[in-house]
C-alpha cells in the first residue's frame, strides 16, 4: 500500500472506500457472510491490523462450498435448449511468479505481473478487451489487492486505479461493476471455493439470473483468483448464446432449474428429493453420501 501510495498518490482513504464498496455491493448477495453496510468513516476506524489497513479492509476466516458444471460443445449442441444459460469459458490463463517478485517492490510481491500476463493472455485468447468488461470479480483478499489488481488486470490506465476508485468508477452507475457479491472482505473466502464462488457470481450476471444485482447487457464477464507464492488464474466469460445478459423472472428461472426460486437472490437450499434427482442412475452411492443430504437440509 506504501508503494502504491508513494509512487502513484493513492490515500488510504482511497483503499477503505474500495472496502465500503465491497460492504454495500454485498448486501443484495444471499450468500455473503456479512451484509452490514458501512461508512467510509466507520471503516477507517475500526480496528488497525497493519498500518494503514483497518479491520474490514481485511477478508474473514470463512467456510463454504462451491462447484461449477463443465460440459463439451457436442454435449450442449445435443441440448439445445440449455444454450440461453450455458456460459462459455472463452478465455482462460494460468500463470505463476515472475522474477520481478524478488524486486522488493510490495506491488511486485502481490502478484501484480503474473496477473497482468494471465489478463492479457486470457483477453486475447477471448478475443476481448477490459473496455469491453462490465463486472469483474477479483481477489481482493485485502483493499490493497484490490487496488493493485485493477491495474494489472488493465481495467484502468498504468497507476490510475486510486483515480477509477474515487471516480465511482467500480460500482453501479460506473464504468464497470468489481466485486458485486461483496467480493473476499464481505463475501468471505473460504479459500478453495472461493474461485468457484465467483465463477457462480458470474454465470448468475450473463444468465440474467442475478436481478438485484444485474449490470445491465453485460456480453464480457472477468474473473481473477490467485494465491501468493504464487499462481493466478484469470478467466473471461461469455454467453454460449452471444447474446447479452437481460433480466429473467425469478418465476421463469425457478420453473426452469426445477428448484422453485432464483437460487442468485435467495438462498434457500434444496429437498432431498431435490437433490435425489441430480444424482447419477448409475454412479451414484448411499454409502458414500451418509448423512449428506440431511445435513445439508437442515442447514436451511
Amino acid at each position: 500500500m506504501l508503494t502504491r501510495i508513494n509512487r502513484y498518490g493513492a490515500t488510504n482513504e482511497d483503499f477503505g472506500e474500495i472496502a465500503r464498496i465491497n460492504h454495500e455491493h454485498s448486501q443484495r448477495n444471499p450468500y455473503s457472510q456479512f451484509k452490514d453496510v458501512y461508512t467510509l468513516d466507520q471503516i477507517m476506524g475500526s480496528a488497525m491490523i497493519h498500518e494503514p489497513l483497518t479491520k474490514l479492509q481485511c477478508c474473514p476466516t470463512s467456510d463454504g462450498g462451491a462447484a461449477a458444471v463443465l460440459v463439451s460443445q457436442d454435449f450442449l449442441d445435443a441440448r439445445p435448449h440449455l444454450k440461453e444459460r450455458a456460459v462459455l469459458i472463452a478465455g482462460q490463463c494460468m500463470a505463476t511468479d515472475a522474477p520481478s517478485l524478488f524486486s522488493k517492490s510490495a506491488i511486485d510481491l502481490m502478484g501484480f505481473e503474473m496477473s497482468k500476463y494471465a489478463a492479457e493472455t486470457a483477453m486475447k485468447e477471448a478475443k476481448v478487451t477490459p473496455a469491453d468488461v462490465k463486472v469483474c470479480e477479483l481477489h481482493d483478499c485485502f483493499s490493497a489487492n484490490e487496488m493493485i489488481t485493477i491495474d494489472a488486470l488493465g481495467l484502468c490506465p498504468p497507476g490510475k486505479a486510486h483515480e477509477m476508485v474515487r471516480a465511482g468508477d467500480i460500482t453501479y452507475g460506473g464504468k464497470m461493476v468489481i466485486n458485486p457479491s461483496g467480493g473476499l472482505i464481505s463475501k468471505g473466502h473460504p479459500l478453495g471455493a472461493s474461485g468457484i464462488a465467483q465463477c457462480a457470481e458470474l454465470v448468475w450476471h450473463l444468465r440474467g439470473w442475478a436481478n438485484n444485482r444485474l449490470i445491465k447487457d453485460t456480453s464480457v464477464a472477468l474473473q481473477h483468483n490467485l494465491g501468493l507464492g504464487g499462481a493466478v488464474v484469470v478467466t473471461v466469460y461469455k454467453r454460449a448464446d452471444g447474446k447479452v445478459a437481460t433480466p429473467v423472472d425469478d418465476k421463469t428461472i425457478g420453473e426452469k432449474n426445477r428448484l422453485g426460486y432464483n437460487p442468485a437472490v435467495e438462498a434457500k437450499g434444496f429437498t432431498e428429493k431435490q437433490a435425489r434427482s441430480t444424482l447419477s442412475k448409475t454412479k451414484s452411492s448411499a454409502w458414500a453420501l451418509g448423512e449428506t443430504e440431511k445435513k445439508v437440509e437442515s442447514r436451511f
